[in-house]
């Protein structure tokens, strides 16, 4: 069962970072793409930055438009660069056409 957004930000707060992730990590991404758009920005960015790499890899390429140009705002150039060769290369070009 996905968390809800409230069980993810009690998690945040009490900064239980490593039981988050391992339950976000057994989840479906689309579930998890899903529970990302319900958070604040802030929250969605360090959730996304505690997914284990595959997962996010995942979890991204399931995210709406407006969510996935938020976090690319929100990378570092080591991370866009990281996300880039993690994707496949056709959902890297519906990335680019969105």
């Amino acid at each position: 069962m996905i968390l809800s957004v409230e069980s993810v930000m009690t998690h945040i707060e009490a900064k239980q970072y490593s039981i988050l992730r391992t339950t976000l990590s057994e989840e479906n991404p689309f579930d998890i793409a899903t529970l990302l758009t319900e958070l604040p920005p802030e929250a969605m960015l360090l959730v996304f930055r505690i997914l284990p790499k595959d997962v996010a890899a995942e979890t991204f390429v399931e995210m709406d438009s407006e969510s996935k140009e938020l976090l690319i705002h929100s990378f570092s150039d080591k991370e866009l660069r990281w996300m880039t060769d993690e994707l496949f290369y056709d959902d890297m070009v519906d990335i680019i056409e969105e």
